[in-house]
């Protein structure tokens, strides 16, 4: 049977959840862990952004300001992301970042599942919800091809987490780009647009 956007959503969830355990429970695997979490949760968060929250707003125009709160809380959640992949697995910050991580998205679930998939699911006809689940599919594998491994085991992992940050780094601003900027001391960052910013934070490697 094919399934529907509103199942793969909550099947995503789900998804997300588990590896969270599994991040608290297997500290060993956790830069595995990490990058599968970062990859699921980016792609994910996009498909959503791009194909199923504009959906929601044409069909519910009352549920315009859910939308941009919830691609709001995807951008949050990302920025945690980012300082969750700069920190040390080993480390008690690691657990304490990780704890933000978690709570955001855990909120985000809630929102949406409690309101704004089941108002979904009402404007829609299944065969709507079907074709959004392809397409949210399809995107999401675009996305995940970005931080793909190629060459050795090192190159790899260097590759998927280079593509994952490069990827959640969409999700913030030029001003707080520019912040990062200045963290890192990067010569005339005040007249960089925020493509430039970001792509001068990746060649520093505080990206």
């Amino acid at each position: 049977m094919t399934l529907d956007v509103i199942s793969m959503i909550t099947t995503d969830h789900r998804d997300v959840e588990s590896l969270f355990d599994r991040l608290r429970q297997d500290p060993e695997n956790r830069p595995a862990l990490l990058a599968e979490l970062a990859a699921k949760f980016v792609a994910h968060s996009r498909g959503e952004e791009e194909l199923v929250y504009p959906e929601i707003a044409k069909a519910m125009p009352e549920e315009k300001q859910e939308v941009h709160h919830g691609a709001e809380e995807h951008h949050q959640a990302e920025r945690i992301l980012l300082r969750l992949l700069d920190t040390n697995p080993d480390t008690a910050e690691f657990e304490t970042v990780l704890g933000e991580f978690v709570e955001a998205v855990t909120h985000h679930v809630q929102e949406e599942e409690n309101e704004i998939l089941p108002a979904l699911a009402k404007a829609l006809p299944r065969q709507r919800l079907e074709a959004l689940g392809r397409a949210f599919s399809e995107r999401k594998a675009q996305e995940i091809q970005i931080g793909l491994p190629m060459g050795n085991a090192k190159k790899a992992g260097r590759q998927r987490k280079t593509g994952t940050r490069r990827t959640a780094m969409a999700g913030l601003s030029r001003e707080e780009l520019y912040h990062r900027a200045q963290e890192a001391d990067i010569p005339g960052r005040s007249s960089m647009t925020k493509e430039q910013l970001a792509r001068a934070l990746q060649k520093s490697g505080r990206a």
